[in-house]
């Protein structure tokens, strides 16, 4: 029986009454080659077996740990109380134990580790061991809280771009000068949406590129138009929630320009420029969209869905300031962005 004997290293085909030494290289090879932490108690809770791995991640070997309890190979007192409970518990039941518990790794750090008790039964039917076997589920764990908070975040903006589709789609409709005009009006804007969604979605949705987002809200003003539009600006980055209010006020910009302003006339340009300033509270965005070489601007007597979104909506979007003047030689866009150092 176990409780005899001397605490070198147990070999397993020692359990049963065959002691075949080519048996047991075959079974010492497996035991050591396998990634898992593998071990053995006796009845008192001691250890009569460790493999490599697990010798490793106690950082001993097996002449410091043979013989030893959890308790005194180091593990925190509820952490060997807990596991001396389970294999009382194996042996009076004859049934697995399984669980997980984190773990402090000499090598790797703080660990988690999924184990199993398993009843080793002697040749009068007694359980005459337990028998461990503790796999490393670090990466396995952070894998699935990584998707659990990717599901948290996609159904978070599902529900923001339902919301944001909902009011587009509501207040196109409100302001439009006929289903027709509110149809077009609203299938422009729902792909201007989808260009700033596609850009994100290349970044994994965690910031995008100034750049990128004026490129996607003017493309569709580009084709044989091209030099109507200057964009200088230096490398920055926002993220997802001005991203797209950026994206969705140049949509407007560009589409009031095209009907009204400097893009209905073949003199006309546009210049977007961007760049870093410092505000009283941190660094900032200063984007300006100023228009040139189109019909002379009057300050509208009506605000439409685009001009309240310009002025209202996007100021509480982008935490931040915005300016529209309507100048007698071209209507001029100003907004000062709050920069999200985590974005850059």
């Amino acid at each position: 029986m176990l409780e005899s004997v001397n605490f070198q290293r147990v070999r397993p085909v020692q359990f049963g009454q065959h002691r075949d030494p080519a048996a047991w290289r075959a079974y010492d090879t497996l035991l050591q080659a396998t990634p898992d932490l593998l071990c053995v108690f006796d009845l008192q809770h001691r250890f009569v077996y460790a493999n490599d791995a697990l010798l490793t991640m106690w950082g001993m070997t097996w002449e410091q740990a043979a013989g030893k309890t959890c308790l005194e190979i180091g593990y925190e007192p509820w952490h060997a109380e807990m596991h001396g409970e389970e294999i009382d518990r194996v042996v009076a039941t004859r049934a697995p134990v399984r669980g997980d518990v984190p773990f402090e790794h000499q090598e790797k750090g703080r660990r988690i580790y999924d184990y199993i008790f398993t009843p080793v039964l002697g040749t009068d039917g007694e359980v005459e061991a337990v028998a461990g076997s503790t796999r490393d589920v670090t990466e396995r764990r952070m894998h699935e809280q990584h998707l659990q908070s990717l599901v948290h975040e996609l159904n978070h903006r599902v529900k923001n771009t339902l919301s944001t589709v909902q009011s587009l789609t509501r207040q196109t409709l409100d302001t439009a000068e006929s289903l027709e005009d509110g149809n077009c009006k609203i299938e422009a804007r729902l792909l201007a949406l989808s260009r700033a969604h596609d850009v994100l979605t290349r970044e994994n949705w965690r910031s995008a590129d100034v750049r990128d987002i004026v490129a996607g809200a003017i493309a569709p003003r580009l084709a044989g138009a091209a030099h109507h539009f200057f964009l200088d600006g230096p490398p920055c980055r926002l993220d997802p929630k001005r991203a797209l209010a950026v994206a969705m006020a140049l949509h407007e910009l560009a589409s009031n320009a095209a009907k009204y302003g400097a893009l209905s006339r073949g003199a006309g340009r546009v210049r977007i420029e961007w760049k870093l300033v410092r505000t009283d509270e941190a660094e900032a965005l200063e984007l300006v969209w100023h228009e040139t070489g189109g019909p002379a601007v009057e300050t509208p007597t009506r605000r439409g869905f685009g001009a309240r979104l310009l002025e209202r909506g996007l100021r509480n979007d982008l935490d931040g300031e915005v300016e529209v003047t309507y100048a007698p030689d071209g209507l001029v866009f100003r907004a000062t962005v709050p920069l999200d150092s985590s974005a850059q």
